[in-house]
């Protein structure tokens, strides 16, 4: 195999350290890979930041061994000279409470020191309906902030109350919405290096610290600060922090924080207003129609789970810096809980994701088609599906269970199907990729007449052509003398799947052994029959390790190397001329097989996967490995190890 080109920014490359043991290389890899998952999927802040730090010291640590191999040391060097610069906030203390007993606001104090102005460092940005707005809220900025500017985005500009402007140290951008787009464009026109992007923004009091916020974004090394809400006219007032979980291509978000420092609260999503370093919100920030809350949902989600980057997006919102937003009584002021479904459709879509949780509860769901989502994809690389794929299998399932017992044909769950509702506790495997029923091979008539009709009509599943299995043709009875395994055989299809459905001549579950019914499962909220003892026949089916959590071709490559009746002709990778020794290693079932997982580095969410299948020798050092899963040539590209 020949070495793959240079690993991009945000990956880690083995290549670079030829002074590092192999088998040392691919552990680094595999340490590296599952601390990236452990922070895409940790809950607590405290846990994210801990891996944060763990992925920075292993990137520095490549970074270091790569230059001790390619540098020669340079003894006696001496550092760069500190340039000495101003600071961009003076220090603060807290003075005696009893000083100011009555208000509590002015206790804490700046100390006097020399400091880069805060008009040299900070640009407002701002969005108005109308000019009668616009002109309120920057003489209420002005009150506070004389010298600041401000870049504002105004939808209408001509109005009744009178003319619209000029206004000092304002720069105007007309016929604008309010956008992701907007947004952009407005911080493309700042020239300071942060702006406060002043989202739904209609009041300013001095409660809005701008001071405060750049010391907080300073001491505590933050990408983003916010504050607390308070909606106007209303006067509610709201902390605006929130957590985020994104995961089985569901993204949830609900109130609360876990960690907090300087009274500011670390949170993944912030309702108000923010200051943030406008080289940061330009990379974050899609360039789209997404209007409302949704583009900045996505620019703070994305900053949280981008796993292109090592760099994650850290922001708080610090309760005591006041935000004044538009309330219940303006479109602006809808909340997450109140912006309607078809608002989340476009950020759907773009995260690839077919179910979002919001406080009240709001509980939002899209089909996989509504999504966007192709379930093929998903399938072919042995994947985790998404909910709305399974939900497609889910419905033929229990339509074709429904039909049969209505029309009183025995028909029961085996196979990888009982194996999912064992092993999920009533559910489908989550990287399933059929379906698999026998019924009383008898009834084929019934089978083929009234109950294919009703799959059509009633649930959109196609019945395919009938399969006879053996000589004898239609005569069960016949064949049921010389098998026991399938007279006749049906595939049951919908969009994205392949339901096998086959015609027993003898039915296994109704085994009963002086029990009086069959044994019922559940199975994606139906009771339906299975065999006598399904956790039984599942470990004598499959062997000891049923309830291992590993995706269907991990544990089919498994038992096709144990038997050594392969070849894996599922995997994408099986026949390049590249793996022909891990092939003749696999035959001779010597070693064992581990699976790895990376991800190429591209836009997560329009991401390739890529399964290596490593073949280990008894001491459980690398052996040989071959490269699968969906967009083969992109994987081959960004193979990330070489193995002996």
């Amino acid at each position: 195999m020949t070495r793959s080109p240079p690993a991009p920014r945000g990956t880690f490359s083995v290549f670079a350290n030829p002074s590092i043991d192999n088998t040392a290389q691919v552990k680094l890899y595999e340490i590296r890979q599952q601390l990236i998952e452990a922070y895409r999927v940790a809950r607590s802040a405290a846990t994210r930041i801990s891996l944060k730090r763990a992925l920075a010291q292993m990137s520095e640590l490549d970074i270091q061994t790569d230059a001790m191999v390619s540098q020669p040391h340079k003894a006696g060097s001496l550092p760069a000279e500190n340039i000495e610069e101003l600071p961009e906030t003076c220090p603060e203390y807290w003075s005696d409470p009893k000083s100011d007993r009555v208000y509590f606001e002015n206790v804490y104090k700046t100390q006097p020191c020399e400091r880069i102005p805060l008009d040299k460092l900070v640009e407002l940005l701002l969005y108005a309906e109308t000019c009668e707005q616009a002109t309120y809220l920057i003489k209420r900025i002005r009150e506070v902030y004389p010298k600041l500017g401000i870049r504002l985005a105004l939808r209408n500009t001509t109005d009744r109350a009178g003319p619209c402007g000029p206004w000092r140290s304002v720069e105007v951008f007309t016929g604008a919405n309010d956008e992701a787009a907007t947004w952009l464009r407005l911080a493309a026109a700042s020239r300071t290096k942060y702006i406060l992007v002043g989202r739904n923004m209609v009041d300013m009091t001095h409660y809005t610290d701008v001071d405060r916020m750049l010391r907080v974004m300073n001491n505590l090394s933050v990408d983003v600060v916010g504050g607390a809400v308070r909606l106007e006219p209303e006067g509610r007032w709201y902390s605006g922090c929130y957590q985020s979980i994104v995961r089985n291509f569901t993204i949830r978000l609900h109130p609360g924080h876990d960690m907090s420092a300087q009274s500011c609260a670390y949170c993944d999503y912030i309702a108000s207003p923010f200051l943030v370093r406008r080289d940061v919100f330009q990379q974050g920030m899609a360039d789209s129609s997404m209007s409302g809350p949704i583009p900045f949902v996505h620019f703070f989600l994305g900053g949280l789970h981008n796993i292109d980057s090592n760099r994650v997006l850290t922001t708080v919102a610090c309760v005591d810096v006041l935000f004044h937003v538009a309330g219940a009584s303006s479109w602006r002021g809808q909340g997450l809980a109140e912006t309607p479904k078809s608002s989340w459709l476009p950020l759907a879509r773009k995260w690839s994701i077919n179910r979002i949780m919001l406080p009240g509860p709001v509980d939002y769901r899209w089909t996989c088609e509504e999504a966007g989502i192709n379930c093929a994809d998903f399938k072919r690389a042995g994947l985790i599906m998404p909910g709305c794929c399974l939900e497609e299998l889910a419905n033929c399932v229990k339509g074709f269970l429904t039909l049969a017992a209505e029309h009183n044909v025995s028909a029961f769950l085996v196979s990888g199907t009982n194996l999912g509702a064992v092993k999920t506790y009533g559910g489908f495997l989550p990287w399933e990729r059929d379906a698999d029923i026998c019924w009383d091979g008898h009834k084929h008539a019934v089978v083929s007449g009234p109950i294919k009709t009703a799959l059509h009509e009633r649930y959109r599943c196609e019945l395919g052509p009938i399969k006879l299995e053996t000589k004898y043709g239609l005569d069960i009875e016949a064949c049921s003398k010389v098998t026991n395994n399938s007279c006749v055989y049906f595939p049951l299809h919908s969009a994205n799947w392949r339901i096998e459905l086959y015609g027993e001549p003898i039915l296994v579950s109704e085994r009963l052994w002086g029990l009086k019914r069959p044994t019922l499962i559940a199975i994606n909220g139906i009771w339906a029959t299975t065999v006598p003892n399904p956790g039984l026949a599942l470990r004598h089916q499959y062997g000891d390790n049923i309830l291992g959590h590993g995706s269907w071709l991990q544990h089919w490559v498994e038992s096709i190397h144990k038997r050594g009746n392969g070849p894996i002709p599922y995997l994408s990778g099986w026949h390049d001329p590249s793996f022909l020794s891990f092939r003749k290693l696999f035959a001779s079932r010597k070693y064992s097989v581990s699976r790895l997982s990376f991800l190429t580095p591209v836009r997560w969410d329009r991401g390739t996967v890529c399964v290596c299948f490593c073949l280990r020798d008894a001491t459980h050092n690398f052996k040989n490995c071959m490269l699968s899963g969906f967009g083969f040539a992109t994987c081959m590209k960004y193979l990330m190890f070489v193995v002996s």
